[in-house]
């Protein structure tokens, strides 16, 4: 018998490859209409933000180790009382050195790219154990920082690293927004730029340190303007399923609140006191500069 040729069928290679282009599209378009552009968006998101993290890291090693150098033969000082709160929110002191961890350095050089260019005054609401307003009151442009919280044994820490610092230009209260709009001359206000950060959904919605609360966008982005000459940094949750468990449950019990927190309806009133602008993404959250207006839409 004589050897058979093979014959290749180009019309049956055209039917695979074309079969395997359309499995490979059937299965994007059901995991995008099971997952929605939202899917996509957070894992590019995330991707970057891992990306950006190990450049971080890079950072960080480096001032761990100077940090390192300059304390070993001095006393290290830990700022981190209350124990066990706000972990990623303490720090150390050797000397006039001091190091934090690794997410909050991160989290202070990224804002501290959005500051003037020029630094005068700085007011953090919700500033935990103050690294903000420590950092702040380091520059020598800057004239004054102030933080707020309404944790006492937050503002105490802070007051501890103050004192450890000898750093005369930081200050630190247990207070509340309203106390700062009804005591001007006690709070130094208004400050040329504003930090607030996973701070605004307590303020609205109330929490677990305290009840007293506001569930009014226009009080809130008014007196927060009020106390502002130029700029406020933002960033934190402003849809309720974005938020802490304990929300969701008050949003539940109040549905016209909840109704009223959303991005939109925050974008939407922060635009009549201040110019929005989407800077850059923490993470998954957007970072945002509000440069306030010279007078109310």
């Amino acid at each position: 018998m004589g050897k058979r040729e093979s014959v290749a069928n180009p019309d049956a290679a055209r039917l695979t490859v074309a079969g395997l282009i359309t499995i490979i599209l059937q299965s994007f378009v059901l995991v995008f209409k099971r997952c929605g552009l939202n899917f996509f968006r957070k894992s590019a998101l995330r991707l970057r933000w891992a990306l950006t993290s190990l450049r971080d890291w890079s950072d960080y090693r480096k001032h761990q180790a100077a940090f390192l150098a300059k304390a070993r033969d001095t006393t290290v000082k830990r700022i981190e009382s209350p124990l066990g709160e706000r972990t990623r929110h303490v720090y150390q002191i050797a000397g006039s050195a001091t190091l934090t961890t690794f997410q909050l350095h991160q989290r202070h050089g990224i804002i501290e790219c959005l500051y003037p260019s020029k630094l005068t005054s700085l007011l953090d609401i919700g500033c935990c154990r103050g690294w903000f307003v420590i950092k702040a009151a380091e520059r020598p442009e800057c004239e004054r920082a102030t933080g707020i919280d309404v944790v006492p044994g937050f503002i105490d820490a802070a007051n501890e690293a103050k004192a450890a610092l000898g750093q005369d230009k930081a200050d630190f209260h247990y207070a509340f927004l309203d106390d700062l709009i009804a005591d001007p001359r006690k709070f130094r206000t208004p400050y040329q730029t504003l930090i607030l950060l996973n701070t605004y959904h307590y303020m609205y919605w109330g929490s677990a340190y305290s009840p007293r609360h506001w569930a009014d966008h226009d009080y809130l982005l008014r007196s927060l303007a009020a106390v502002c000459t130029d700029r406020m940094i933002f960033m934190g949750p402003l849809e309720v399923d974005e938020c802490p468990a304990d929300i969701a449950e008050r949003a539940k019990a109040h549905p016209d609140w909840g109704a009223a927190y959303t991005t939109a309806t925050f974008m939407d009133v922060a635009s009549r006191y201040f110019h929005v602008t989407h800077h850059s993404n923490m993470g998954e959250r957007p970072v945002y500069v509000l440069t306030r207006k010279t007078s109310p839409a």
